[in-house]
């Protein structure tokens, strides 16, 4: 699978095309956008490893989404007028609260490339995106390209993955492993972990995950249905 770096990197690249194409095309109203388009994306790209284990990159994973999250609550509690007491208090136990107890929830009840790794999970980010952007004063469609952005970098992660199991990619054509153009979809030329990325959920060591993640799938349809009700109505309008 690609290295941390790698990810990091080709997240960037994805998010600077995802923003680029949003502002071109008029999905969102400014630069301003934009940047916020591109941020999502790389944090996108960062969220199948949160089941990474012990490590530098889910060190760095967990705090980066321990600052979101603490701004994040600080901002519902601002627009729920909210005390000050409340304002101080939500933000840093949110952070506490991800930095380290999430953190090592993950540490201890994950395995790497499990169900994080899969297209249920990938599915998941966007909706749980949508979630959380609707409960914001984005407007629809600022909503539906910020969920998209989280989506690609998430896939990106995904796809990544699977190309760095092809051993022509990730060790080079005769090189160790004397690999021909011809072995590159063969046997010989896919690791054990080929198509771990991109499966359905179901292909794990345990089959809890799997169902889990697909239940929560249809939960976040239905905690969504008024956005995408909203964008049928948009789409219908011809705006």
């Amino acid at each position: 699978m690609a290295d941390f770096k790698t990810h990091v990197e080709a997240g960037a690249v994805t998010g600077f095309a995802v923003a680029v194409i949003s502002y071109n095309w008029n999905l969102i109203p400014n630069a301003y956008m934009a940047v916020i388009v591109f941020f999502a994306t790389v944090i996108g790209s960062f969220l199948p490893d949160m089941d990474s284990g012990p490590g530098v990159p889910i060190k760095i994973i967990f705090s980066f989404y321990a600052y979101f999250m603490a701004a994040m609550s600080l901002y519902w509690m601002h627009i729920a007028g909210a005390t000050l007491a409340l304002k101080i208090f939500v933000p840093v136990a949110c952070f506490f609260f991800v930095k380290f107890m999430l953190q090592d929830f993950f540490k201890k009840h994950t395995d790497h490339r499990g169900i994080f790794h899969s297209l249920p999970a990938y599915i998941l980010s966007f909706l749980i995106a949508l979630f959380i952007a609707s409960t914001t004063k984005l407007n629809i469609r600022e909503q539906f390209v910020i969920s998209f952005a989280v989506s690609c970098g998430y896939f990106c992660h995904l796809l990544l993955d699977e190309i760095w199991s092809i051993k022509a990619v990730s060790e080079g054509l005769g090189k160790g492993n004397k690999l021909k153009f011809k072995d590159i979809f063969s046997s010989r030329g896919l690791k054990k972990s080929f198509g771990t990325a991109l499966d359905l959920g179901f292909n794990q060591k345990e089959k809890y995950p799997g169902v889990i993640c697909w239940t929560a799938i249809v939960v976040f349809a239905i905690l969504t249905r008024e956005t995408w009700l909203e964008l049928i109505t948009l789409i219908g309008s011809g705006k």
